[in-house]
C-alpha cells in the first residue's frame, strides 16, 4: 500500500476518465446491438485507447479483426497469469444529455454527493478501464517487476454474446489461472446465470384482412405459441442457492409484412432463457422446440441466437481472495462478495478453466430513475480511485 499510495496519481485517472467519457461507445437506442467492427468501436480503441497504452509505455499490442486489444505485462512466464478485461461499449445509461458526456462535476441532483463523471459507459466499462491503466501507471512508475503474466485485454463485446471473449481467449491462446472482467458491478461477483436467445419463427400465409380464411395470421400462430412457451416457462425448476431461478421470458415480438389491411404470414419471437451452472443451450432450445412440435396450422422453427455462459467461482479461489484482501487494504471494510442477475463475460473464461470474477467500479445511484439501465449515467471518482487501488494491489500480489 505504501508503493500504491505514494506513485497513485490522481490527475492521470481524472483526466482519463473524462477524456474517455466523450468518446461515444453506446448502442444507440432504437438497436439491440453495436457490431465491434462499428466506426466509433474502432475509432474508441485505435485513436484513444492504444495511444494511451503507448503513453504509459506497456506494449506491444496485438489487435484483432474485431479490434479487440491484447497487451502481456510481466515476466511472460506461464504462471501465475492473470487474465484481465476491460470493456468499451456502453449499453445503457440512454437518457444521459449530450452535453453532459465527459463532465466532471458533482452529482448532488442526480442522487449521490460526490464528485463524478458523467457519461454513457463511465458506471460500465470506462470507470474499470481508467482504473486499470491507471493502476498499470502506478506499477510501471514504482518499477514493479512481476515474476507472473498480466494479461491485458480491451474487449468490444455488446451483442449479448461470448463472441469477443472467444476470440480473446482462444485466438490470442491465452491461458491464465485468474480472470477479472472489469464491469461495473455492486459486488465483486463470483457467479452469475447464462443466457441464450431463443429465437422461434412462425410462418403462416400472408391475406388481405378483408378475406382471412384466404391466409393463415400469424398473429394467431403467435399467440398459440406464447400459450406453449408458458407452460415450458411454469415447469421450469431448477434453483441455485445464490443465483435463483431459471427464467424463460419473451422479450421481442415482430411481425411481417408491415402493409396496410395485411395479415402477416411471419411472427418472429425471441426469448430469454436464463441458464444456470450445469445447465445446457442445446437442452433449453430442445425443450422449447419440443413444446412447438406441433402448431398446425402453423409452421415453425426454434433455433438458438446469441448466448454467455453461466459462471461460478468459489469464494476461496485465489483470484476472489486477492481481491477481498485488496479491498480491505484499500477501503478498510471487507469485499462485499456476491452474485448479479445479469449475464457478461465471466462464463466463457470459467469455461476455459480461468477462474473469474467480475468487479469494476459504478455508482450507486443513475439518474432520476435509479438502478434503471435507461437513465443518466456517472461514476464517482472516490470508487474510480478505489479501483485503481484494489486492481494495483491485486496485480502486486497474485503474480509477485
Amino acid at each position: 500500500m505504501a508503493v500504491i499510495d505514494r506513485h497513485y496519481d490522481e490527475g492521470y485517472v481524472r483526466e482519463l476518465l473524462v477524456r474517455l467519457a466523450r468518446v461515444p461507445t453506446d448502442v444507440p437506442l432504437g438497436a439491440f446491438e453495436i457490431d465491434p467492427t462499428d466506426p466509433k468501436i474502432r475509432h474508441f480503441v485505435h485513436d484513444v485507447v492504444v495511444p494511451e497504452i503507448d503513453r504509459i509505455g506497456l506494449g506491444p499490442v496485438e489487435i484483432d479483426e474485431l479490434n479487440n486489444v491484447v497487451f502481456r505485462v510481466g515476466s511472460g512466464a506461464a504462471s501465475p497469469a492473470l487474465l484481465f478485461m476491460a470493456y468499451t461499449v456502453a449499453q445503457h445509461g440512454n437518457d444521459t444529455a449530450p452535453e453532459l458526456e465527459g463532465r466532471l462535476m458533482n452529482a448532488r441532483a442526480f442522487g449521490l454527493d460526490e464528485e463524478s463523471v458523467f457519461g454513457k459507459g463511465t458506471s460500465q466499462g470506462k470507470g474499470g478501464l481508467a482504473a486499470a491503466l491507471g493502476a498499470l501507471k502506478i506499477l510501471r512508475d514504482a518499477g514493479v517487476k512481476l515474476r507472473g503474466t498480466l494479461v491485458f485485454a480491451v474487449n468490444n463485446e455488446a451483442q449479448s454474446s461470448n463472441r469477443c471473449s472467444r476470440r480473446i481467449i482462444d485466438g490470442h491462446r491465452i491461458r491464465a489461472e485468474h480472470g477479472i472482467v472489469a464491469i461495473g458491478t455492486p459486488t465483486l461477483s463470483v457467479g452469475n446465470r447464462g443466457r441464450v436467445d431463443i429465437v422461434v419463427t412462425i410462418r403462416g400465409q400472408v391475406a388481405h384482412s378483408s378475406q382471412p380464411a384466404r391466409g393463415r395470421n400469424a398473429i394467431w400462430g403467435a399467440r398459440a405459441a406464447l400459450e406453449r412457451i408458458e407452460r415450458v416457462h411454469r415447469r421450469l425448476g431448477r434453483v441455485h442457492p445464490r443465483l435463483g431461478r431459471e427464467q424463460l421470458e419473451p422479450y421481442r415480438l415482430v411481425f411481417d409484412p408491415i402493409a396496410p389491411h395485411t395479415l402477416p404470414d411471419r411472427a418472429t419471437l425471441t426469448l430469454d432463457r436464463r441458464l444456470l451452472p450445469g445447465s445446457s443451450v442445446e437442452e433449453a432450445v430442445d425443450e422449447v422446440k419440443r413444446e412447438l412440435a406441433d402448431l398446425a396450422p402453423f409452421e415453425v422453427e426454434v433455433a438458438a441466437s446469441v448466448f454467455q455462459l453461466p459462471a461460478e467461482v468459489p469464494d476461496t479461489a485465489p483470484i476472489v481472495t486477492g481481491l477481498s484482501a485488496a479491498h480491505q487494504a484499500v477501503t478498510g471494510r471487507p469485499a462485499p462478495v456476491g452474485t448479479v442477475q445479469f449475464s457478461f463475460d465471466a462464463g466463457y473464461a470459467c469455461s476455459q478453466g480461468i477462474q473469474t470474477v467480475m468487479f469494476g467500479p459504478t455508482s450507486a445511484a443513475r439518474g432520476v430513475m435509479g438502478t434503471e439501465t435507461i437513465s443518466t449515467e456517472f461514476v464517482p471518482i472516490s470508487v474510480v480511485r478505489e479501483f485503481t487501488k484494489i486492481y494495483a494491489h491485486t496485480f502486486m500480489t497474485l503474480l509477485g
